[in-house]
């Protein structure tokens, strides 16, 4: 459905990243809701007009500026789900293969792993034909594969909140470190962890791509995982997981039969910081480290999460330097920096040189955003690492336990 009442006031200009990159009218937001509301009518609006639909991150930027509250980003989606054009669509089969499905990501991560070999690396690229240079050059952000270190035993939490982490599909994959961390700050917080099995992937990287014929398994997956598992919130440590997951109840008619539970599950989604701050953390004093925060799209723009995590670092002793248009679409976007990368490129280097120099590191909550901004650094040469913010806390809170268990 295209949203009439966009009045082209051009508030969402200077928010757009694709404006910001291009200059071109034709790839603002105000742009694509014409070039929207013109292939509705049935004007043809040519293969160029595809493409300037097609290049939208869905970063949701131009939503919250909007003093009209145009879904943007919702209306590009809908119309990538039913026209079959764009290379979004090129995706579909390679996140089918290794995300739909607990086989498929048990694939994913021994390629993964596979991948990080020296040799391998360098086998790759004698072949460039078979594997792309931009996916080339994204592994190199791929965190290194580490010895589990021994973990301080916790007495089991006997009361208190019950709190579903949602483990993801990229998150358990590439960095199922960060959700064993998030466990344990969950735990310090006073929370009883549960971690279903029967969990899945949320969608979201299928949807954004354009298919939705397998959504509803994987909907139904989730919901019997959260309702089997009795918590009463869904911790995400993956803002795009969660943005998505919450927006649930706009994939199904109110009619639907699953309609309610969608509802209930949606309603029980945070992000991990939300339920962190709600919790509580103890105070800590000062370790003088210097963090800088990248603020994700789909945390910042849509579920308006940029304090949460704030709160949680500075409460955990670190000093926060803040970036330059910090909530800038960094060009990862899902698979966008696989589809679009000469505009993710560009993004890319927009955001490294937004990085203030003499930080520890980067901080940030979602996995994409981590991948792109450390190829990106180490492109540039410069050593700064880029942790999930739960990492962080977890360097931080190593071995603290309040009594709350």
């Amino acid at each position: 459905m295209i949203d009439e009442s966009c009045v082209h006031c051009g508030l969402c200009l200077s928010s757009c990243p694709t404006y910001l990159v291009t200059g071109l009218e034709t790839e603002s937001p105000r742009g694509r809701v014409w070039l929207l509301s013109q292939h509705s009518s049935g004007v043809d609006i040519g293969h160029t007009g595809l493409k300037h639909l097609d290049d939208c991150l869905d970063c949701r930027a131009c939503e919250e500026v909007c003093p009209a509250h145009i879904p943007v980003g919702h209306m590009v989606n809908q119309f990538r789900i039913a026209s079959s054009t764009g290379v979004a669509r090129s995706m579909v089969k390679p996140l089918r293969y290794f995300f739909a499905t607990r086989r498929g990501r048990r694939r994913f991560k021994r390629l993964l792993n596979w991948s990080r070999y020296r040799v391998v690396k360098r086998t790759m690229s004698w072949f460039p034909g078979w594997i792309p240079p931009d996916a080339l050059a994204l592994a190199s952000g791929l965190p290194q594969q580490t010895v589990e270190t021994a973990r301080p035993v916790m007495d089991p939490v006997k009361e208190g909140r019950v709190v579903m982490l949602f483990k993801g599909c990229v998150m358990d994959t590439v960095y199922g470190k960060t959700n064993q961390n998030a466990h344990d700050l969950l735990h310090i917080a006073g929370a009883r962890v549960v971690k279903p099995e029967l969990q899945t992937c949320c969608g979201a990287l299928l949807y954004h791509s354009g298919d939705t014929e397998i959504l509803r398994d994987l909907v139904l997956e989730n919901l019997a995982a959260f309702e089997e598992s009795g918590s009463e919130d869904v911790a995400v440590t993956a803002g795009g997981c969660s943005a998505f997951m919450k927006e649930y109840r706009h994939l199904f008619s109110p009619e639907d039969p699953i309609y309610d539970r969608v509802v209930r599950f949606a309603e029980a989604v945070k992000d991990v910081s939300d339920v962190l701050v709600q919790l509580g953390l103890p105070l800590l004093p000062s370790n003088g480290q210097r963090i800088s925060m990248h603020d994700a799209c789909h945390l910042a723009h849509a579920q308006g999460i940029r304090q949460s995590p704030r709160t949680l670092l500075r409460g955990a002793g670190y000093d926060l330097v803040e970036m330059p248009d910090s909530d800038r679409c960094c060009g990862a976007a899902g698979t966008y920096n696989l589809t679009h990368p000469e505009i993710s490129r560009t993004l890319l280097g927009y955001k490294i040189s937004d990085i203030p120099q003499d930080i520890d590191a980067v901080a940030l909550g979602n996995p994409g955003c981590q991948l792109q901004i450390a190829a990106g650094l180490n492109k540039q040469g410069r050593r700064v690492p880029v942790r999930h913010t739960v990492d962080l806390l977890w360097d931080a809170y190593q071995g603290v336990n309040d009594g709350r268990g």
